[in-house]
């Protein structure tokens, strides 16, 4: 019994740096050269699927490891500086935490829509 207990310590000790420092990542897709209206590209969306429509109407995604995340009115704030690059309407936030994906687009109103994958 004291050996299993040692034994998971000593897992636990050689884990930790890697549980402590992995916290989430965050990708951002921003729109390709074709234009379009957004409404046009959410319909688009909901009839291609996430995956396909990713890939048609959005560039390689930018990504960042982030430890902490305030999501409130300075979040877009957060993003501009964390990416070096102004995040607009249409464009879409991934992000990944743990065993969770979960994706969000700006709207023309300031506000993040989640997005359902249901694939």
């Amino acid at each position: 019994m004291i050996a299993i207990f040692v034994l998971h310590l000593s897992w636990l000790y050689t884990s930790l740096p890697y549980i402590i420092t992995y916290m989430a990542i965050l990708r951002v897709y921003k729109r390709n050269s074709t234009f379009m209206d957004i409404t046009q590209l959410i319909e688009n969306l909901s009839q291609l699927g996430l995956t396909n429509a990713l890939e048609k109407y959005f560039n390689k995604p930018i990504e960042r490891e982030t430890k902490s995340i305030v999501a409130g009115p300075s979040f877009l704030q957060f993003l501009d500086n964390l990416f070096k690059t102004h995040i607009t309407p249409g464009d879409i936030i991934e992000l990944e935490y743990g065993n969770s994906i979960k994706y969000y687009m700006l709207s023309t109103t300031g506000t993040w829509d989640e997005i359902l994958k249901l694939n």
